[in-house]
């Protein structure tokens, strides 16, 4: 499980923010899981309110790059290809300063806390500690010299082939990453919680997201009837799912599109993403469909199907990027009160998203988020970096107050700010004079003068 994720010189994001589901209240009606070595209850779900490029969309894809470089940054990053950082470009400043990356996990109920910090061209510092017993313990700690060379301290506890993995380690890799690749026990555990424990479900990975659902669809009769319940759970006018192998003249078209972009014998090797179809029912029988005819709620939906039965049957996180796109905020809310369910959600899994949807804190709303569970992303107005609130630190009263129409009155911020102003003339009617021109308005003319 997730407990905390702290980021800093991230896109937008330039000071350190934190996104915390540690519960700050007791809950009963949401499926909590208790972490006794830390003491505290873990949340099932957090969401991030804002505005339209408030970053709280960077906030949760600053996860995602920390998570390709503990997957991919000894295996694929280039020697000289550096970290492909994104740092806050807005400031001198952040183009100068490491970017950091720092995740708190639960792991057979220990907490570990995992970190690293880089800037453009190498790891500047990394760190991995475990909490056994609510106390913290050195694993190990890598820090680098200006120079360039890599120092290691290790705890007592932590064995293993180290000197091995510091020869391999190359200064824009990670040493988890490293060491992980090398079959090291401890950090192929924490590097497993980033590969199978952690989704991300963003506009560019749908074709993997759909092809979770394919894996799922065929892996048994019992997890085809659940995929097809969530269909009609819906209520997309949907039956049935079918899926098949892309065909040749659909492999000709992508051979024939990326002519002189790709090598060919990439394309020779690159498989297509399979082909859904899905089943209406009709006065004159089965209809099939394919995705491009669909609607982009329900091509929504059914990108989202795998990881979501994938997460509550393992017990792992999903990170959502705009959960209410292209969803009815009705459909949106019972996909929230899915991973708030103790009863659907027996495995501690659990749901980070951000949206604009303000439904979603309505008293009524099926997604009863608590105070706990929001935060809100706004802009500052001096350095336009992103900083994250949480709603609990407005001291809300929760299930007291409205928080959908508190959100929206303003109280709590994170709202677009409308400048009237800047409306003036737009729209505004203009005569014809007897030639056929657009007469100026007097503020034209006095402009021109």
């Amino acid at each position: 499980m997730l407990m905390r994720f702290r980021v800093a010189n991230h896109a937008s994001l330039l000071e350190e923010q934190e996104l915390s589901l540690v519960a700050t209240d007791k809950h009963d009606d949401i499926a909590v899981t208790a972490v006794a070595s830390a003491n505290v209850d873990v949340l099932p779900v957090l969401a991030v309110f804002g505005a339209n490029a408030s970053g709280k969309s960077n906030a949760l894809k600053s996860l995602a790059y920390m998570q390709r470089a503990v997957l991919e940054s000894h295996a694929r990053w280039l020697p000289d290809g550096g970290t492909g950082r994104t740092p806050f470009l807005l400031s001198d400043e952040g183009r100068e300063m490491p970017s950091a990356f720092v995740v708190d996990i639960v792991l057979d109920g220990v907490p570990f806390e995992y970190g690293f910090e880089l800037d453009d061209g190498r790891v500047r510092e990394e760190w991995l500690r475990s909490y056994p017993e609510g106390r913290p313990r050195r694993l190990f700690e890598r820090s680098v010299a200006e120079d360039g060379t890599s120092h290691y301290e290790y705890g007592p506890s932590f064995k293993g082939r180290r000197k091995l993995i510091e020869d391999v380690v190359r200064p824009n890799s990670l040493y988890l990453s490293a060491g992980a690749g090398n079959n090291h026990e401890v950090l192929r555990r924490i590097q497993r919680w980033f590969h199978s424990g952690l989704r991300v479900a963003v506009d560019g990975n749908f074709d993997a997201r759909l092809a979770e659902t394919r894996s799922l669809w065929e892996s048994g009769a019992s997890s085809q009837e659940e995929v097809r319940r969530l269909l009609r759970f819906a209520d997309l006018g949907i039956a049935d799912l079918m899926f098949t192998e892309a065909d040749e003249e659909a492999k000709a078209k992508f051979v024939k599109s990326t002519a002189g972009v790709l090598a060919p014998e990439f394309t020779a090797q690159y498989k297509l993403p399979p082909q859904v179809q899905f089943v209406h029912a009709s006065e004159e029988g089965a209809v099939r469909l394919g995705l491009r005819d669909e609607s982009s709620g329900t091509r929504t939906w059914a990108g989202l199907l795998g990881p979501v039965m994938t997460t509550l049957r393992e017990g792992s996180l999903l990170v959502v990027d705009e959960l209410d796109a292209h969803l009815h905020p009705h459909l949106a809310a019972r996909l929230v009160a899915l991973f708030q369910d103790p009863e659907r959600n027996a495995n501690g899994a659990q749901l980070l998203f951000n949206t604009h949807d303000a439904t979603l804190l309505a008293p009524h709303s099926e997604a009863n988020l608590h105070r706990d569970q929001i935060y809100l992303a706004t802009k500052g107005v001096r350095t336009g970096a992103t900083e994250l609130t949480a709603l609990v630190d407005f001291k809300v009263r929760d299930g007291v107050e409205n928080l959908e129409k508190r959100y929206l009155a303003g109280r709590y911020g994170a709202l677009p700010f409308f400048d009237e102003e800047l409306l003036v003339g737009i729209g505004a009617k203009r005569g014809v004079d007897e030639a056929g021109k657009v007469a100026r308005d007097e503020e034209a003319e006095g402009t021109d003068a």
